[in-house]
């Protein structure tokens, strides 16, 4: 064991050379040193671009690339991140490739056997030794099942999992000097965004989450006629192994030689972007990276979406926060964005609002007149995004995530259909969110949340006034509330405290015979269920007295 820890030590500082010289190769070596590392003497500085004719977002690009899979994937996540970057480095972090050399077939055959159990031909007739794909992560291959059934293989590329778990840890150590030496960074808070990036790329190292995400969308879509979802394979699935459902089908780019299939480009764009803001509004988990590559066109016009290792989740207040912004874009209301944009920043700082709303407003004035179809979603919220980082309002990952799969989509779908919008598909789901709100079942919910939220408040007093008199009484303070005009005010706030309660009641009568009635409970009353009813009824007389009440003290 201890061998294995010298071992481990040798090679992370092995590879925190590696990554320092490479740093250094390609002209960031002033980081180094701000940072506070000090490299050892001797140590060669080679510069990839003497002659300067390389930009730095290129040069990143390809540092990232030398560096190896962690770090590509880190980019890959950082161009999702318009809030945090200038739009020519998410451009080149874009062109970040995740293909490498596929590993030999004999490693995967030795990885298939030991998760499986035995002898991969007890569970395969057959399997493609010629990979269909490869990545970093994981490499597919073609098989057939004992039972006839055509599927594809994922296997994990072996070593990765130490390879990334030793990456992870060397990042979050820079993270730590970057915020340590430089202050400014501090607002973007580079640890907790190592953290968040090591917590994805644990789950995505980890085949049988896929396989739930695969399963959860399957059950989501299936009583949709227009999308198709493929089958897991459990008894051939596990954390290293994925074993799906083969698809025959169409890339997006080879539509057009299948056009003797009949294939509507329209209807195949529109219905890719229905299902997406289904996931988005109604179901909360969508499909992250929804490209060209991981969709599949079948025969009969079918979309599957395939690779659901990046999957988002969003809670109902994000889902709230996209509709807002969407309608507020739609309506063209420069006060509802900007309300949207801060309500869910993560900033500490804020930010010259006046400012922002004029910006703000500057963008959808080149946009005005124009009708919603001719308005570009991604252009348009990339836009946005300058704005945000001009202002420095960091968004929440998920919610970036999600624009990034909007603006994906769209990309598919005007490669499917020039004259696409999804905006138009997007509209009837965020004013159906909308509606939802003030539906008397939400209004209902929002009101027991928020009388079960008073009621905990209400708990915590006994405890906090039994508190003080613990203090006081060890601390032997004498507290004297025999002051003029203090009786008074005790009055007072006795009548406004017994007022409350009384609201409150009378709240409570309201939401509860609103249940009452949607659950149609009898015994009835002319249709209407009597318990419902007799509520409504007290409620009203209790709020009348209570409203004469506040009218007789002259005081509103």
């Amino acid at each position: 064991m201890f061998k294995s820890q010298i071992s481990s030590t040798y090679h992370q500082a092995k590879r925190y050379r590696q990554i320092m010289n490479v740093l250094i190769k390609y002209g960031f070596g002033y980081l180094v040193e701000k940072v506070g590392i000090i490299m050892p003497k001797g140590f060669k500085q080679k510069n990839i671009d003497p002659s300067g004719k390389l930009t730095t977002p290129q040069k990143i690009v390809m540092m990232l690339e030398e560096l190896g899979p962690t770090f590509v994937k880190l980019g890959q996540v950082l161009s999702t991140r318009p809030d945090l970057l200038p739009p020519d480095y998410i451009k080149e972090l874009k062109k970040l490739q995740d293909n490498v050399a596929p590993f030999d077939f004999n490693e995967a055959k030795a990885e298939i056997e030991e998760e499986l159990g035995g002898n991969m031909r007890n569970i395969f007739l057959v399997i493609d030794k010629e990979p269909l794909a490869a990545a970093s992560i994981g490499q597919v291959h073609k098989a057939v099942l004992k039972n006839g059934d055509e599927v594809v293989i994922k296997i994990r590329r072996p070593g990765i999992e130490e390879i990334v778990n030793a990456d992870l840890e060397i990042m979050l150590n820079l993270a730590r000097l970057v915020e340590k030496h430089i202050p400014e960074a501090k607002i973007y808070d580079p640890v907790g965004k190592i953290e968040e990036f090591a917590d994805a790329m644990h789950k995505e190292l980890d085949f049988t989450r896929e396989g739930y995400n695969i399963d959860k969308f399957r059950q989501n879509f299936k009583d949709d006629e227009t999308i198709y979802v493929p089958k897991v394979y459990w008894e051939a699935t596990s954390k290293k192994i994925l074993t799906l459902e083969y698809i025959r089908g169409y890339k997006i780019s080879e539509l057009d030689s299948a056009s003797e299939n009949n294939l509507d480009k329209r209807k195949i764009a529109e219905n890719g972007a229905r299902a997406m803001m289904k996931q988005i509004f109604i179901h909360g988990f969508f499909h992250a990276d929804p490209h060209p590559g991981n969709i599949i066109i079948r025969p009969d016009g079918k979309i599957v979406f395939i690779d659901f290792g990046i999957v988002g989740r969003i809670d109902k207040y994000t889902k709230d926060k996209i509709a807002d912004l969407m309608i507020g874009i739609i309506n063209k209301d420069v006060k509802k964005i900007t309300d949207v944009l801060l309500e869910i920043s993560q900033s500490e700082q804020e930010p010259d609002i006046s400012k922002m709303e004029l910006d703000i407003e500057d963008l959808l004035d080149r946009y005005y007149g124009k009708e919603l179809k001719d308005v570009n979603a991604s252009e348009l919220l990339n836009e946005v995004f300058i704005i945000v980082a001009k202002y420095k309002i960091i968004l929440p990952s998920n919610f970036t995530l999600l624009l990034k799969a909007i603006m994906t989509i769209e990309g598919v779908g005007l490669e499917l259909c020039p004259d696409f919008n999804i905006f138009e598909t997007a509209k009837p789901f965020a004013k159906r969110l909308l509606r939802q709100r003030y539906s008397p079942e939400y209004l209902a919910q929002s009101a027991v949340s928020t009388m079960q939220e008073f009621n905990k408040s209400l708990m915590l007093i006994p405890k906090l006034i039994n508190g003080l008199y613990q203090r006081t009484k060890i601390n032997s303070i004498k507290i004297d509330f025999d002051t003029p005009g203090t009786s008074k005010v005790i009055i007072e706030l006795h009548k406004m405290v017994n007022r409350l309660v009384f609201s409150l009641i009378v709240a409570a009568l309201i939401i509860g015979s609103s249940l009452i009635i949607q659950a149609n409970v009898g015994p009835f009353f002319y249709n209407y269920p009597l318990l419902g009813v007799a509520g409504f009824i007290i409620a009203g007389f209790l709020g009348i007295w209570l409203i004469i009440s506040i009218l007789r003290t002259g005081r509103m």
